[in-house]
């Protein structure tokens, strides 16, 4: 019984160990597989983040952009995501991105008095 509850602790203590490992290993990444681990670790937390839009990286043969860009959470915290738009997106606008770490859940189109200032300043 003593050694079932070593084993159980030693493989608690392995899966926690790895999960703050990726969690510090993609905080400063927007790759797609930085992406994947943050969707599926639990130890990374939802976020809202603000971006104010660009032209995009690169547009594939049916339309489909794809952004990098610095988004910038309401305490002015930033970091690069990377996501995938439906259509080009006008430049100079305002997105509210909801994320989890480098996964990019969904965005909305915001005005720029919804944005908090501290992201507003930074993205200026």
């Amino acid at each position: 019984m003593k050694r079932f509850i070593s084993i159980i602790l030693g493989i608690a203590v392995v899966i926690a160990l790895v999960g703050v490992g990726a969690k510090f290993a993609t905080q400063n990444s927007s790759s797609q597989l930085a992406a994947t681990v943050d969707q599926l670790n639990p130890l990374v937390g939802k976020d809202v983040a603000y971006v104010k839009t660009t032209n995009p990286v690169s547009v594939n043969g049916y339309g489909t952009p794809t952004y990098r860009q610095m988004a910038v959470d309401r305490y002015g915290r930033s970091r690069t995501l990377e996501f995938v738009g439906v259509k080009v997106l006008k430049r100079g606008r305002y997105l509210k991105i909801d994320h989890k770490g480098a996964y990019v859940q969904t965005y909305t189109a915001v005005s720029a008095s919804s944005v908090p200032e501290a992201a507003r300043n930074e993205l200026q």
